[in-house]
């Protein structure tokens, strides 16, 4: 290439980066938000239930439509989201099967249906179909200003219910016997919750895919639960926490060839939880290591017991 087609080709090299960094960081920072109030409500895997049958929904609306654009196919994904947890739900009160196990046929049924779907539409070469599949790991590379303003309003949306709602389901996660006895809709408390992860991850398809997306929910609140035992901390470390994986994850990916952002940002928020596990005061692994061996008793202490 010329140096002069790479001069053309820079300003919009950079400007699809920046959209991309803008659209995957307000997910990042959102999921963050929303999964903290999942992981005090002891439901952090609910979302992958969600993510492993979005593909459904995926091919779902493109048969029914005929269309590609975002979203439309994000409209069906959460359909099949949504109703992937009412089937969890249904298989956990109507039968004796544990939640984990509940969880597990869920996520399989889902995620074989969905792959069986985009399989037989590739297979046919259905126009316009091309690309569907991408929503394994993620396509951030096709997201388009509009896709990004989008992800972005939706982002918006859910940390301003969180926001709204946050004395309600504080007081759920901590208490739900006392929440009920005190005239709380913990049913209706624990719905919108639900529904919120769903979302999340409805919109995080395309940043990280079915497979990743269920990362984005639940290790960004695991690393800022180590630094934190407030509720609004909690909140805004895993909002920053997931914002800075999301744009680490992009600059990377933009920097290094032919490497995918959604793997990138799922490592890059990894690596903020392993930080953390090892290092937070109180809770880290060496401020604990620190307090155990402060008090431990000397060595012939041990031996007059």
């Amino acid at each position: 290439m010329s140096p002069t087609a790479c001069l053309a080709a820079a300003p919009a090299l950079t400007h699809n980066t920046l959209v991309v960094a803008a659209g995957v960081a307000a997910v990042g920072c959102a999921a963050g938000v929303v999964g903290s109030l999942s992981l005090l409500r002891k439901r952090p895997l609910i979302g992958d239930a969600a993510a492993h049958t979005t593909l459904v929904g995926v091919a779902a609306a493109f048969l029914l439509t005929g269309r590609r654009d975002l979203p439309t196919l994000l409209t069906g994904a959460l359909v099949a989201a949504v109703a992937g947890l009412a089937a969890l739900v249904l298989v956990r009160r109507f039968t004796r099967t544990r939640d984990d196990a509940a969880t597990a046929i869920v996520i399989g049924v889902g995620f074989g249906l969905g792959i069986a779907l985009l399989s037989g539409i590739t297979a046919r070469g259905l126009p316009g179909s091309a690309g569907l599949e991408q929503f394994l790991l993620g396509h951030t590379a096709a997201l388009t200003v509009r896709d990004a303003v989008l992800l972005a309003v939706v982002s918006a949306v859910a940390v301003a219910v969180v926001l709204l709602g946050l004395k309600e389901a504080t007081l759920v996660a901590f208490d739900a016997d006392f929440a009920a006895a005190t005239g709380w809709p913990v049913g209706l408390i624990d719905q919108v919750l639900v529904t919120l992860v769903a979302v999340m991850v409805v919109v995080g398809l395309p940043a990280a895919g079915a497979v990743l997306v269920t990362a984005l929910v639940v290790i960004p609140p695991v690393a800022a639960r180590q630094w934190t035992d407030r509720v609004p901390t909690l909140l805004v470390l895993g909002g920053t926490f997931g914002l800075v994986a999301a744009i680490v994850g992009v600059a990377v990916s933009a920097v290094v060839p032919r490497m995918p952002t959604g793997p990138l940002v799922v490592l890059a928020a990894a690596t903020i939880c392993i930080v953390s596990l090892l290092i937070a005061p109180r809770r880290g692994w060496l401020a604990r290591r620190h307090q155990q061996v402060t008090l431990e008793p000397p060595p012939g202490m041990r031996r007059l017991r």
